[in-house]
């Protein structure tokens, strides 16, 4: 691997790291509404479910349906809740990505130029 590809990859690792959080957070709020529909005799499968992640991601209005129990719409409302949040970090980690990337990438490379 070149110098610029050792400088592109360095200038990635910041991005890498706040999606990876943010994909680890977001999994426990995904636990944790899970375990609350469970705690009530439901079954939330949003892991494992294409449709309630696609309802999740394109259609948040249709997430919550008219007959889910008191017990489900709490643990899909807090997923709701968090939507937005979710949305927004892995939006600035993928932002930071793609700087650091360029940034390390250049600068690996003007470094590299002038030895």
């Amino acid at each position: 691997m070149n110098d610029v590809n050792w400088g592109f990859h360095l200038g990635v690792v910041p991005g890498l790291l706040l999606a990876f959080r943010n994909m680890w957070l977001f999994y426990r709020l995904i636990r944790s509404a899970e375990a609350m529909a469970r705690k009530n005799g439901e079954w939330l499968d949003f892991t494992y479910s294409f449709d309630l992640k696609t309802d999740y991601l394109l259609r948040p209005a249709k997430f919550v349906k008219p007959d889910d129990s008191p017990a489900m719409r709490v643990a899909k409302e807090s997923l709701l809740a968090v939507r937005r949040q979710v949305f927004v970090r892995h939006s600035i980690a993928a932002l930071v990505l793609v700087i650091g990337g360029l940034i390390g990438g250049l600068t690996q490379a003007e470094l590299s130029r002038g030895e």
